[in-house]
């Protein structure tokens, strides 16, 4: 059974300065580190390099904590995806998403504070901010409430970095709730549940490690039995769905859900629950390496299978987490023995056609709720055509990292559904939607249980509660993509042919400084140097040209700089691998040239745009 958080009570009363300077001290910026930055989700670097960065986060969740009157608050240790020996922190704001941007740029200031006595003046700053803001909570003249949650991955090196982060926070007169190793969605989960009083109330609230994988296992069991009235199928192919726990978190935590499953058939309370195999555990190999959904995503290729007892598993219906398990990516092998990756474009199209299905079951004219799909620039051009010209929804293009594919999902729809390339995403859920399936039951209340609007009511009504609407979550979309292939009969197969991907090519140039390339808001196109686009439009146009696409989707190439390195990445795609190879190519020279290029040019040398 799950273990219970431990809990370390606090007093909302922060040691005396000379105590907070002290640990400070004891942990000091690395001479090798120069800025530390907060990418996408949060920092993440070398694990020897954090302690500096570590402490200061948790004085920063516990003030962040006080700065929202003691809403609660968490902090994830997690390098994610990456190698063994990075690790990281993400930090969870009290609604569970991701930190908000100005608090962001605070925890940026701390991190890098060159010392002690600058880290104080800021911490005196955001203390001051806390207690103006929240004054009638105060009492004899302590900080606001504060309430800091914190977890873990499986890495060697993530508990004594949380033993610091737990003693900052406490240093601070922090509560800190300690929930030890779990994955990152699942503390993004707590974190989100803990403030009930944000959660809406169609979901169940559910703040602990049990709860999590009860409420999640209830509504996937339910969803699943709505398929009994309506032709629900559990393909031959699709019985035996294998999981790529990728060495990390999630393939322990998947065998917690087991036992409810169990529990379940046993009570006789399932409907076409697949088998659940879990390969690549902890121990069995090399974290993310060669496994898990960054590597299948990327290499486009199928995981290593370290777990001694995978070598007979079956390839057909197939899984992939990443180290923490906040993204997911399916794939299989055919009859053939070819390799078929569905990534993060192929789920945004499932679960969207599914949801926008669902709805026009009840609203024929689909205008009583926006829905829509958040993509990146580097979603494959043939997933935007065909959510566009088939399934016929809103397509908004936001900049990427999945903070701002997140906020464009909240701001332009009411039902938002976002999935990067790489598996990770999830669907956001806003008042409109709520309201309407309220409306939607008080009118549909005593219709037959057959009735198809009755069966998409209670479809809808469960999807909030199996839905992460933190954060990506690899086992909740794992679980919403496989109900929705046996509510329609589906197979990998099927959904893989839904669209054909356009080949594409990935690459980066190395550069003397990066801010010499900008882009505009959403990174479609190169806003300097001033040449640069209209050199990539001249050469995507001859591409054009020369593949001659009809009404398909157009190659595109876009270049964008890198947020971690003095680099810009390039991406591309075309009728064929040989014309985005070409146009990338192309790009490539063209960057190399015009921003500043370290060493010899790209080969081949094929431009002549300039």
């Amino acid at each position: 059974m799950p273990t219970s958080p431990k809990i370390y009570h606090g007093n909302s009363t922060p040691l005396p300065d000379k105590e907070l300077a002290a640990l400070i001290d004891a942990h000091p910026k690395p001479s090798s580190i120069s800025h530390y930055s907060y990418g996408t989700a949060g920092f993440r670097y070398e694990a020897s390099l954090l302690p500096c960065v570590f402490v200061r986060m948790g004085i920063f969740t516990a003030l962040r904590s006080a700065s929202l009157g003691g809403e609660e608050v968490g902090a994830m240790i997690t390098a994610s995806h990456n190698p063994e020996p990075d690790n990281g922190m993400k930090l969870a704001d009290s609604h569970g998403g991701m930190l908000d941007a100005e608090w962001e740029k605070h925890a940026v200031s701390l991190a890098n504070a060159p010392t002690s006595k600058q880290a104080l003046e800021l911490i005196h700053t955001l203390s001051d901010y806390a207690t103006g803001h929240h004054r009638s909570t105060i009492v004899d003249g302590k900080l606001p409430k504060m309430v800091v949650h914190i977890g873990w991955d499986t890495r060697s090196h993530s508990p004594p970095l949380a033993a610091l982060v737990i003693r900052a926070a406490r240093a601070m007169g922090a509560t800190v709730i300690d929930h030890g190793e779990v994955s990152t969605p699942m503390l993004h989960h707590f974190v989100m549940h803990a403030n009930g009083h944000l959660l809406p109330s169609i979901i169940p609230q559910r703040c602990n490690e049990s709860g999590y994988y009860e409420i999640m296992a209830m509504s996937y069991a339910a969803l699943l039995r709505t398929g009994a009235v309506s032709g629900g199928k559990r393909l031959p192919s699709t019985s035996n769905l294998v999981i790529d726990g990728a060495c990390g978190i999630g393939a322990l935590k998947i065998d917690k859900f087991l036992r409810i499953f169990a529990k379940l058939r046993a009570e006789g309370c399932t409907v076409g629950l697949p088998r659940l195999h879990t390969v690549n555990f902890p121990g069995d190999g090399p974290l993310n390496e060669n496994c898990g959904a960054e590597f299948v995503q990327k290499q486009q290729l199928p995981p290593k299978l370290y777990t001694e007892s995978a070598g007979d598993v079956s390839k057909q219906y197939m899984t992939s987490f990443d180290g923490d398990a906040d993204r997911v990516v399916f794939h299989y092998e055919d009859g053939t023995g070819k390799f078929h990756l569905l990534d993060g474009d192929k789920i945004a199209v499932l679960v969207s056609s599914f949801i926008q299905e669902e709805l026009r079951c009840i609203d024929a004219e689909g205008k009583a709720v926006k829905c829509g799909v958040v993509q990146t620039a580097y979603a494959n051009g043939s997933s935007t055509l065909y959510l566009k010209n088939v399934v016929k929804t809103n397509v908004v293009i936001a900049k990427t990292g999945v903070k701002f594919v997140h906020a464009a999902a909240h701001h332009h729809f009411d039902v938002g559904v976002y999935f990067e390339a790489n598996g990770h995403g999830t669907v956001l859920f806003g008042p409109k939607f709520y309201d309407f399936i309220a409306a939607a039951d008080a009118r549909l209340r005593g219709t037959p249980r057959h009735n198809r609007a009755n069966i998409a009511l209670r479809r809808l009504r469960i999807l909030p509660a199996l839905v992460n609407q933190s954060v990506g979550d690899a086992m909740s979309d794992m679980m919403l993509v496989d109900a929705i292939l046996f509510l329609r009969g589906w197979d990998l197969s099927t959904w893989s042919k839904l669209y054909s991907d356009m080949p594409s090519k990935q690459a980066k140039v190395k550069v003397v400084d990066r801010t010499v390339i900008s882009t505009n808001d959403n990174e479609t196109a190169a806003t300097a140097p001033e040449a640069l686009q209209t050199a990539l439009q001249s050469a995507m146009d001859a591409m054009a040209s020369q593949e001659s696409s009809g009404n398909g989707p157009k190659p595109r190439c876009f270049v964008r700089p890198s947020g971690t390195e003095d680099a810009v990445r390039v991406y591309a795609e075309a009728n064929s691998q040989k014309g985005a190879d070409s146009l990338a190519s192309e790009a490539m020279v063209l960057i190399h040239k015009l921003c500043g290029g370290v060493g010899a040019p790209p080969q081949p040398l094929i431009t002549n745009r300039l």
